[in-house]
C-alpha cells in the first residue's frame, strides 16, 4: 500500500507542542503559500507577508500554550489571518493622522463582517463546529481548496484512497449534521412526524412508504413545503458553506485566486449574502420560506458540488444560471412637486356660486415607481424521492378460484410505473429506461398515456399534470450477474428527477424444452442418440453430465465438433452456449442386468435453468435369422476325419461376435486354430466360448462323437452380436455312420 511522504500536521502540531520548533519550520513550509494568499484578500500585497507572518507567531504562540489545532492546521491558521487583520484595524484606530477632521464626526465604524457574524450564528458553522477535527480537516482540504487527495494525504497521514474514504464519511457528516441543524427550530404537533424526515428524505433514505406519506404532507402544508425547497437548495451547496463560515466574504477571494473555476460565481454570492446580511431577515418568495442565502449558496456552489448524483436512465434537469444583476444600477432622482402659495380664507361666504368652470386642470407632476424585482425561478435539480414509484401489480383472482401475482407475466415480470407531479404541473414528464445484459426493452408499442421512443429508451407523457400509470413487463432472465439483471427507471419534470432501480431474480429453474434426446439411425447393434440443447440469448455456458447404468460404456467420441467432453468427470462443455451443436452418443446394446443398470441419464445445465431426461435402454434381442451351423460338403470339408461344422452369423461385418458352445457326453470338441478367433475352456469340461472383435468369416469346429443319439450326441451354440442374439443345436451323428 502506498504511505504518505513525511510526518502529518497532526504529527507535527504534536512535536511543536513539545517544543520543536523544526516542526513549526516544516508546517511553515507547507501552508505559508495559503496564509499570503488569504492575507492578500485583506491587505494590500506588500503587506501581505507581515500579516501571514503574525498570523504564524499567534499559532506558534497557541501551540506552546496548549491550544490551537489538533489536525486541521490549515483551517485554524487562515481563520487567525483574519482575526489578526481585524485586530490590527481595531488597535490602528487609536492612534490614526489625518488630514479630514471631519471623518472623525461620523458615526463610528464598525469592526465585525457581517457575513461572518451571520454564518458563525447559522447552521453552517454549527454543523461544522460538531464534526470531529479530522472531519472537518479533509473537508477543508477537498470541498473548499479542492485538492486532491494524493496532495491531501500527507498532511493527515493517510494514503490518497484513505482520504478519499475519509472525505466521504465527513461530507455525509457534515450534510445530516447540517439538516439536523436547520430543522431543529420549525417542527410542530402537526408537522414533527414530516420534519422529522425531511432530512432522510432530501438525500433518499426513506422508504417508499415514508416517502409517499411526506409526499403528501407536502401537497398539503405550505410551511413544511418551503422547508423542504429550501432544504433541497441548501443540500446541494454545502461545500460553498463553509468559506464563508471561517473565512467570511474574503474567503470568496481566496478561492478564486487559488484557481478560479470553482468559485466562478463568487460575485453573485457575495453580492446576495451581502443584501441578505444587511437586511438581516429572510426573504420569502411566493408562499415558500426559501432563504436568500440559501439561493446564493447554490449559485456559488454549482461547481463545488461533485458529482453526487445517482446514475439515470435520462438526463437530469439543465441548471440554468440567474442573470446577474448589474454591479450599479441607475437612479432615478425623486420629483419634487412644484410650490404653490398657500390658499387665502376667504373673509364672507360666497353669495353666488361660480357660474364658470376652470379652464386649466391644476398641474401634477407624476412619479415614477420604483420598480418591483421579480424573484429568480429556482432552476438547481431537486431529487424528488416521491416523484417515481416502481411497484409489483396486486394479485389477481384467477377464473378457478385460486390467486396468482399479476406481475406474473407470460415468461416475464411486470412493474407498474407510476410518476406523481406537482399539483398543477404543465412540465413535459419524461421516463427513461436503461437495463442490463439479461434484460430487453420491456414495452410492445405505446402504453396508454404515453409516447415512447424505443430507440432513445424513453417516454414521454401525453398529461403532464396527471400521467397514467405504466406496466412495463420484462422476461425472466435465465442467467447474468445481478448488474445483468438490474433495470432503472429515471423520471423528470422541470427541475424535479428521480431514479429507481429493481433486479430481477433469476433463482436456478426447470425447463423441460431445454434438452432432447432423439434417436438416431436406426442400428441392430449399437443404440445412437442426439442430444439437443436449445438455444438462449444470454448464457456464458452449456453443460452435460452423462450417467449410466453398469451394463452401458462411456457414448462419446473421442472428438466431437462443437464440445468439449471428458470421461474421467462424464461432463461435455458446449464451445457454442448460444447455440449449442447437437451431441452425438453412441451406446452399445447391454447384454444383460436390470433396468436400472441399462439406463443413463442426461443433465443439462445453462446458466440458471436445468432439464434432465432419462433413457432405459432394450437389452439384447432374440434373432432366428442371425446364427446358422452348417455341415460342410465333401467338396468343402476341410478334415475328412472328424465332423466340421460351420458357425456362420448373418449380417455381421467388422463386428465382435461371441460363440457360446456346449456339447453332449458322447462328443468331444477338438482344438481348433481357426484365424482371428479365441476360445476359452469353461472348467465344464463340456463348454467354452469363443469370440473375434472383427468377424469375416465363419467359425469352423472340429468334433469328435462316439455313437449314440439324442442329447447325448449334440452341440448347442448361443451366438451374441451386440443386441442380438441367437441360438441354435444339431446333431453329431455317430462314428460308424455316414456323415
Amino acid at each position: 500500500m502506498e504511505t504518505p511522504e513525511g510526518p502529518s500536521d497532526g504529527e507535527l502540531i504534536a512535536r511543536v507542542r513539545n517544543g520543536d520548533l523544526e516542526a513549526y519550520g516544516e508546517l511553515f513550509g507547507r501552508h505559508h503559500h495559503a496564509a499570503e494568499r488569504m492575507a492578500r484578500q485583506l491587505v494590500p500585497a506588500g503587506d501581505a507577508d507581515d500579516l501571514a507572518s503574525d498570523a504564524f507567531a499567534k499559532v506558534l504562540d497557541a501551540l506552546r500554550g496548549g491550544g490551537g489545532p489538533d489536525i486541521s492546521f490549515r483551517a485554524y491558521l487562515l481563520t487567525t489571518v483574519r482575526r489578526v487583520h481585524v485586530d490590527r484595524i481595531r488597535s490602528g484606530r487609536k492612534v490614526q493622522t489625518t488630514d479630514d477632521i471631519a471623518a472623525y464626526e461620523r458615526e463610528p465604524q464598525t469592526f465585525d463582517d457581517p457575513s461572518v457574524t451571520g454564518f458563525e450564528s447559522g447552521a453552517a458553522a454549527k454543523a461544522f463546529a460538531s464534526l470531529p477535527e479530522r472531519w472537518q480537516a479533509v473537508l477543508w482540504h477537498t470541498e473548499v481548496e479542492g485538492e486532491k487527495p494524493a496532495a491531501i494525504a500527507p498532511l493527515l497521514g493517510l494514503t490518497a484512497n484513505g482520504v478519499s474514504a475519509l472525505a466521504y464519511r465527513a461530507r455525509e457528516g457534515l450534510r445530516q449534521a447540517y439538516l439536523q441543524q436547520h430543522l431543529a427550530d420549525v417542527a410542530s404537533d402537526r408537522c414533527r412526524w414530516t420534519t422529522e424526515r425531511l432530512g432522510a428524505y432530501v438525500r433518499g433514505g426513506l422508504t417508499k412508504r415514508e416517502n409517499r406519506n411526506v409526499r403528501e404532507h407536502l401537497d398539503e402544508c405550505a410551511k413544511c413545503t418551503a422547508v423542504y425547497l429550501e432544504l433541497v437548495e441548501v443540500n446541494s451547496a454545502l461545500p460553498a458553506l463553509l468559506a464563508p463560515a471561517l473565512l467570511g466574504t474574503a474567503g470568496i477571494g481566496y478561492l478564486a485566486a487559488a484557481g478560479g473555476a470553482k468559485v466562478g460565481l463568487a460575485g453573485v454570492f457575495v453580492t446576495l449574502w451581502q443584501k441578505a446580511t444587511e437586511n438581516s431577515t429572510r426573504t420569502a418568495i411566493g408562499g415558500g420560506a426559501v432563504v436568500v442565502v440559501a439561493v446564493a449558496a447554490v449559485v456559488a456552489a454549482m461547481a463545488l458540488t461533485g458529482n453526487d448524483a445517482p446514475p439515470a436512465a435520462i438526463d437530469k434537469p439543465t441548471v440554468v444560471k440567474p442573470t446577474q444583476p448589474p454591479a450599479n444600477p441607475p437612479t432615478v432622482p425623486p420629483v419634487k412637486p412644484p410650490t404653490q402659495p398657500p390658499p387665502v380664507k376667504p373673509t364672507t361666504a360666497p353669495t353666488t356660486a361660480p357660474t364658470t368652470a376652470p379652464t386649466t386642470a391644476p398641474t401634477t407632476v407624476p412619479t415614477t415607481p420604483t420598480p418591483t424585482p421579480t424573484p429568480p425561478v429556482p432552476t438547481t435539480p431537486v431529487l424528488d424521492e416521491g416523484l417515481l414509484t416502481i411497484s409489483i401489480p396486486p394479485a389477481k383472482r384467477s377464473s378457478g378460484g385460486g390467486s396468482g401475482p399479476a406481475a406474473e407475466a407470460a415468461g416475464g415480470m411486470s412493474f407498474v410505473i407510476t410518476i406523481k407531479t406537482p399539483t398543477g404541473n404543465q412540465e413535459p414528464v419524461v421516463v427513461g429506461f436503461k437495463y442490463g445484459e439479461a434484460l430487453a426493452w420491456p414495452l410492445s408499442g405505446n402504453p396508454r398515456g404515453w409516447s415512447c421512443d424505443k430507440a432513445a429508451g424513453t417516454c414521454t407523457a401525453t398529461n403532464s399534470a396527471k400521467p397514467e400509470p405504466m406496466t412495463v413487463s420484462f422476461a425472466n432472465p435465465t442467467g447474468g450477474s445481478a448488474p445483468d439483471r438490474t433495470f432503472t427507471v429515471s423520471a423528470k419534470t422541470g427541475r424535479f428527477y428521480d431514479d429507481d432501480s429493481r433486479t430481477l431474480e433469476a433463482p436456478p429453474r426447470t425447463d423441460e424444452n431445454l434438452l432432447k434426446i432423439l434417436n438416431g439411425p436406426a442400428d441392430a447393434d449399437v443404440h445412437h442418440r442426439v442430444l439437443t440443447v436449445a438455444p438462449g440469448l444470454d448464457r456464458t455456458a452449456v453443460t452435460l453430465k452423462i450417467t449410466y447404468g453398469s451394463s452401458l460404456k462411456w457414448p462419446i467420441l473421442k472428438t466431437t465438433p462443437g464440445w468439449k467432453c471428458s470421461a474421467a468427470t462424464k461432463t461435455c462443455t458446449s464451445l457454442t452456449p448460444l447455440k449449442p451443436m447437437p451431441l452425438p452418443a453412441v451406446f452399445n446394446v447391454p447384454e444383460g442386468g436390470s433396468a436400472a443398470a441399462r439406463t443413463f441419464t442426461v443433465s443439462a445445465t445453462a446458466g440458471l435453468v436445468s432439464d434432465v431426461d432419462s433413457q432405459t435402454l432394450p437389452g439384447v434381442r432374440n434373432d432366428e435369422s442371425l446364427l446358422q451351423i452348417i455341415t460342410p460338403s465333401p467338396h468343402d470339408d476341410p478334415n475328412p476325419f472328424v465332423y466340421n461344422r460351420f458357425l456362420t452369423v448373418n449380417g455381421v461385418t467388422d463386428r465382435r461376435v461371441t460363440l457360446d458352445i456346449s456339447w453332449g457326453k458322447n462328443v468331444s470338441f477338438l482344438s481348433a486354430l481357426d484365424r482371428g478367433w479365441t476360445c476359452s475352456r469353461s472348467t465344464d469340461v463340456r463348454r467354452t466360448t469363443c469370440w473375434t472383435d472383427n468377424y469375416r468369416r465363419p467359425f469352423n469346429s472340429e468334433w469328435s462323437a462316439w455313437p449314440g443319439k439324442g442329447g447325448a450326441n449334440s452341440i448347442t451354440v448361443h451366438a451374441r452380436v451386440s443386441g442380438r442374439e441367437d441360438t441354435d443345436s444339431v446333431q453329431i451323428p455317430p462314428s460308424s455312420g455316414s456323415r
